[in-house]
């Protein structure tokens, strides 16, 4: 029995070594696997890291000496070893910074006062609006006449039973949200101070929402608009014979005008400037508000006034509330930090949204309800702007395209039209930690 235990034991530690062997084996070949996946997305991040630090020296050192033969750019026929574009970083890096998945290069060249920025296309950033707004700064002095009323304090709908705020942007599905919050949400509209404001949405739970809609498009309405409330009829006329406070409101604005003397030339009266747009078949009833239904009948003279108009601008001085920007409705006026805003939906389906806020709320608006719109046709031929116009136009609302996360229309997409990411001096108001002040701008060399 003695001689043939011996040899199975032998053979059995002989399996046994094997088997251990093997699994070692296998543990240094999984070990290795891993070390090498881990490796290259390190590695990954790293190139992705240089390469925008590359980009920032090739798009802040364009006038600077020698900037060609700079040895940390490293790109071939525009483009890195990544794929990355020299000089416009991609929405997915832009999003990484922002996020914290990549750390924001910190090096950075002479030429710019050592502070970091990169350039990308409006648009691009895989954040919602509101998350992209959040990350915003406005220059509250530079538009300090968009944001004459909310210095202090500004005014929104709130309902305080079911905890949302609506803060209006003219000419964004302005009246059918006033329609859902006060006969369907219980609002009321209130003046909040900044503090109280913040308190409502950081520490009671209330939601803040509001509408936006695509700029060059929200621009036509916002003109038109501003061209009819700001016309010599609203000093006297029809309009506001029985009207003494309009009329008081307008003589004493109305020097805002003077840059733009063409715009009302020929015209005092309101039916002066309806025989401009307006069918006269659809006059002769006397029904004037049917002529918002029809197409204009413009013969050339509106849309000339208003592509002068647009020449002549420069999106800084509006003479109307309705000229204001999107985004400095949105913001602190004092400080130009945004406001808390949660949720911020598209015009163009405003009826489903509300449906979807007041369901969140246990209240239902039946569907065809949401119809409070003024609806109507534009008083000039929008169809008939010319492309150097479209292309000013997406210049001057350069921060709502790049603030509130709107790809540009094709007619301005190669017009050289860039957002900025960059570092911000001093502490921001939402903040509560020191991690790096990151905020989004338009491009401005």
């Amino acid at each position: 029995m003695a001689s043939l235990c011996g040899p199975w034991n032998d053979l059995t530690q002989r399996k046994g070594t094997t088997i251990i062997l093997f699994l070692i084996a296998l543990l240094i070949g999984v070990s290795s696997i891993f070390n090498i996946i881990v490796g290259n997305q390190v590695a990954k991040n790293s190139v992705i890291k240089k390469s925008v630090e590359n980009n920032i020296v090739a798009t802040e050192t364009d006038n600077a000496p020698d900037s060609n033969n700079d040895p940390t750019t490293n790109q071939h026929d525009g483009y890195d070893d990544m794929g990355i574009s020299a000089g416009v970083s991609s929405g997915e890096q832009i999003t990484k910074f922002l996020t914290g998945e990549i750390q924001f290069p910190t090096r950075c060249t002479s030429y710019m006062n050592g502070r970091c920025r990169l350039k990308f296309k409006p648009g691009t950033v895989q954040l919602s609006s509101a998350l992209t707004l959040q990350q915003c700064y406005v220059d509250a002095t530079k538009y300090k006449a968009h944001t004459e009323r909310s210095r202090k304090s500004i005014v929104a709908s709130v309902s305080h039973k079911h905890k949302v705020i609506y803060r209006n942007i003219p000419k964004s599905a302005s009246s059918t949200a006033r329609h859902a919050m006060m006969d369907f949400l219980e609002g009321q509209d209130l003046q909040l101070k900044h503090d109280e404001l913040i308190n409502l949405v950081h520490y009671e739970n209330y939601t803040m929402v509001s509408f936006i809609r695509e700029p060059l498009t929200r621009f036509y309405s916002s003109y038109d608009e501003a061209f009819f409330r700001m016309g010599p009829w609203m000093g006297e006329g029809e309009i506001v014979w029985d009207k003494p406070r309009l009329r008081e409101w307008y003589n004493s604005i109305k020097h805002r005008m003077d840059k733009y003397p063409y715009l009302y030339e020929g015209m005092k009266e309101m039916n002066d400037y309806r025989k401009m747009y307006c069918p006269k078949e659809v006059l002769d009833t006397g029904d004037f508000l049917k002529c918002n239904k029809y197409d204009s009948i413009d013969d050339g003279r509106l849309l000339k006034r208003f592509e002068q108009f647009v020449h002549d601008y420069d999106g800084i001085e509006p003479f109307d509330v309705h000229l204001n920007m999107q985004t400095t409705n949105l913001i602190y006026g004092s400080s130009g930090e945004p406001l808390p805003i949660t949720t911020l939906y598209n015009a163009s389906e405003a009826e489903k949204d509300w449906q979807e806020v007041a369901s969140q709320n246990g209240v239902t608006i039946p569907d065809g309800e949401m119809t409070h719109g003024r609806h109507q046709s534009r008083r000039f031929n929008v169809s008939r702007v010319s492309e150097g116009t479209q292309q000013k136009i997406c210049k001057i609302l350069a921060l709502d395209y790049c603030c509130l996360n709107f790809k540009l229309p094709e007619v301005c997409d190669d017009v050289g039209l860039y957002c900025s990411l960059e570092q911000m001096e001093g502490q921001r108001m939402w903040k509560k930690d020191d991690s790096l002040n990151l905020v989004i701008r338009p491009w401005d060399r």
